[in-house]
């Protein structure tokens, strides 16, 4: 045992092995406190070695605490290691939660007797961004100028504003803003001024007026109501009756559904039709809907419900024809039954008076009998359709006539005003279009080298297009179509032609132009070749100068030349004969009349004028095979020319012979004055002279076409 007040050593203190075992042992009160002997049945502790005097134990202070190093605030481990004697490790504060503002100002309710001024104020603290939102009763003076599909998708987001369409809203709403929904509602008017349909709610006129497909299959698409039904139906089922899902319909006696086709054929020509004339008031009475086609009138098949429930399409269907006769005819036997009956009352008026009146004493007690309907006008379809129908009042209608009435004239002048805007916004864009491309035709005219920029940029067509009317069209055309070509897409959108691409356009075309102006020189030409030497003389004649390459004929889009691409792909071939022979549409014949044989035969010729000696040089050039472009196009080289050259002197020599034999075997049958004008026919008809070339036996020849002599 150790003495009073002497301190006790520590106790041994074994190595820690983790965290968790030094956080334990700084726990220990062993660490903190000194073993003394109890003073008063209490430890005291153990006083610091400078103190002066002991003092009492209610008066002691701990000692201060040291201040924290900031180094080991830096790790959470020590600064739950430098623990206080208290062993209560203080927590942080917990994180004050966010407010949503936006959250805030919508839970916040004004209180009833808050003054003016506090308003203000909690409006003016509200962010400028956010508004007060739109009263439920204002929305109705929203939707009634909203177009149908915004009026559509409104009416889908909350019951209180589904019940806020009325049928004056829809009518409007599709009558102002056109297209199908106002076709729509002008089938609907057809039928609803006639009282010929169920009358449909809002909702389903508004179904209607967004209908995109038939609402029967739901596969074909539809653009509007049906004429004649006032269904938004596809062709297929109202003919067909292919209805591709279940038709939910509606049968008054039986209630049961079917998918036949929705409407059905009733016949004036079947033997009833003609020998009740009833079935002619019947069909034209105007709440009987139909069609008429022919000697048909097609009628709804049968009563039917859409989706919803609501009955729709016309009030009398095929069957009710036959019921609305049965009722009349018994109309008719009531009515004959009565009058036999007022003429036999003559004889009994006293006893029939007596019975009268004491009927008319018990009328609290019996009901009296209706009245029945006329029979001299409508007024028993009318009671028909109303009690056997359950026809909707006259009165039902008048919401949606009234309205389509006002309505129809305010949207034929709004119509009118907005294709004035569209056309005149059209106008604007087309004209703004042109300038935008005349004045690129400008930048680049003065890029392009002299003499021939005029010529080569040459455009027309922009009055044809300001009155087309088509903005996405083509505005100018010009004349030389290889650059018309390549301008063609920078003259639909001026917006691409940038400086670069003006430059390189310009550049391309001053390539080109200057291998044309070459091509004219023809040094490839020879003049030791006899086609060569004759195929220079021809072309400097058709093309003296460059000017004459420009020369035009008349084209859909309006004047244009003979430079295509394909002619420019030639001359960038090397294939200048070629080029050349494209620019004459193929067509050489000419050489052939002023080379040898063919001149001296044509000179020779006691029986073709000048016009047929040129039409038979045509079919001779023709005949070898090269009249098609792609047939020289394709070749590699010229070759082609001089081969073709050679063959249509040889054809022209042999038709040339056949007609002189032929003019000869006519001698005793054609006088000689008329045989040259019957061989001239023959040779410039195509038809003739290739048969005349295929046969051999003349007889033959003449028995195809001795008519020609008569004629």
């Amino acid at each position: 045992m150790t003495k009073e007040g002497a301190i006790s050593p520590l106790p041994d203190i074994q190595p820690l092995k983790s965290i968790r075992e030094c956080k334990k042992f700084l726990r220990e009160p062993t660490f903190h406190h000194v073993n003394k002997p109890l003073i008063n049945g209490k430890m005291k502790t153990a006083k610091h070695p400078n103190d002066e005097a002991d003092l009492p134990e209610e008066d002691s202070k701990p000692p201060a605490k040291r201040p924290r190093r900031k180094a080991a605030l830096k790790s959470e481990k020590l600064i739950a290691g430098m623990a206080e004697e208290d062993d209560d490790v203080k927590k942080p504060p917990a994180k004050r939660p966010r407010r949503n503002k936006k959250a805030a100002l919508k839970s916040e309710e004004p209180a009833e007797d808050d003054d003016a001024s506090d308003q203000m104020n909690k409006s003016k603290k509200r962010s400028s961004k956010e508004s007060a939102p739109i009263p439920v009763d204002a929305m109705v003076n929203v939707m009634e100028f909203l177009p149908p599909r915004s009026l559509y998708n409104i009416a889908l987001t909350c019951k209180s504003l589904r019940e806020m369409v009325t049928t004056k809203m829809v009518v409007q709403s599709a009558l102002i803003h056109g297209g199908n929904p106002s076709k729509s509602m002008t089938e609907l008017h057809s039928l609803m001024r006639n009282h010929s349909i169920h009358v449909p709610s809002p909702l389903r006129l508004l179904r209607l007026a967004n209908g995109k497909r038939c609402e029967f299959c739901l596969t074909s698409g539809t653009n509007h109501v049906r004429p004649g039904l006032g269904v938004f139906a596809c062709w297929n089922c109202v003919v067909s009756g292919k209805q591709g899902r279940w038709n939910r319909g509606y049968s008054r006696n039986s209630g049961s559904s079917s998918s036949i086709k929705l409407t059905k054929a009733w016949k004036t020509s079947w033997v009833r039709y003609r020998k009740n004339p009833i079935y002619r008031t019947i069909l034209s009475y105007s709440r009987v809907a139909s069609n008429e086609y022919g000697t048909n009138h097609y009628f709804w098949s049968e009563h039917r419900c859409d989706a919803n429930g609501e009955r729709v399409g016309p009030l009398v269907t095929w069957g009710d024809v036959d019921d609305l006769k049965g009722y009349y005819d018994q109309l008719k036997t009531a009515a004959a039954a009565k009058e036999a009956a007022a003429a036999n009352s003559t004889v009994d008026s006293a006893t029939t008076s007596n019975v009268a009146a004491a009927d008319n004493g018990n009328d609290n007690e019996e009901e009296e009998e209706e009245a029945a309907p006329s029979l001299s006008n409508g007024e028993w379809i009318e009671y028909y359709l109303t009690k056997n129908l359950n026809a909707p009042p006259k009165e039902n209608y008048a919401e949606f006539n009234e309205t389509f009435t006002n309505t129809v004239q305010m949207a034929d002048r709004i119509s009118r005003e907005r294709e004035e805007l569209k056309k005149s916004k059209r106008d604007d864009k087309m004209q703004t279009k042109v300038d935008k491309v005349e004045k690129i035709l400008d930048d680049l005219k003065a890029l392009i080298n002299e003499p021939f920029r005029e010529r080569a940029m040459k455009a027309c067509g922009k009055e044809k297009y300001l009155k087309s009317g088509m903005s996405s069209n083509q505005c100018m055309f010009l004349e030389t179509p290889f650059i018309n070509a390549w301008l063609a897409p920078y003259i639909k959108s001026p917006s691409k032609m940038t400086k670069k691409a003006m430059k390189e356009m310009a550049e391309k075309i001053n390539v080109e132009i200057e291998r044309i102006e070459k091509l004219l020189e023809m040094d490839f030409l020879s003049d030791d070749d006899d086609f060569e030497a004759a195929a220079k003389i021809f072309f400097r004649e058709c093309y003296p100068d460059v000017e004459a390459l420009y020369t035009c004929h008349s084209s859909y889009h309006g004047p244009t030349n003979m430079m295509t691409e394909e002619f420019v792909t030639l001359i960038q071939g090397g294939r200048f004969i070629g080029a050349l022979c494209y620019l004459q549409t193929n067509n050489l014949s000419p050489i052939l009349l002023v080379t040898e044989p063919s001149a001296s035969l044509a000179q020779a010729s006691k029986y073709l004028d000048e016009t047929s000696l040129k039409k038979l040089a045509k079919i001779a050039w023709y005949q070898t095979n090269t009249s098609s472009c792609a047939l020289f196009q394709d070749r590699e080289d010229d070759s082609w020319a001089a081969e073709a050259f050679a063959a249509g002197h040889k054809f022209f020599g042999e038709a040339m012979a056949k007609v002189d034999k032929y003019g000869a075997w006519l001698e005793g049958k054609v006088d000689e004055d008329k045989r040259p004008a019957f061989l001239n026919k023959i040779v410039m008809g195509y038809w003739y002279f290739d048969d005349f070339m295929k046969e051999e036996d003349f007889e033959k020849i003449w028995k195809n076409n001795a008519r020609l002599v008569r004629s």
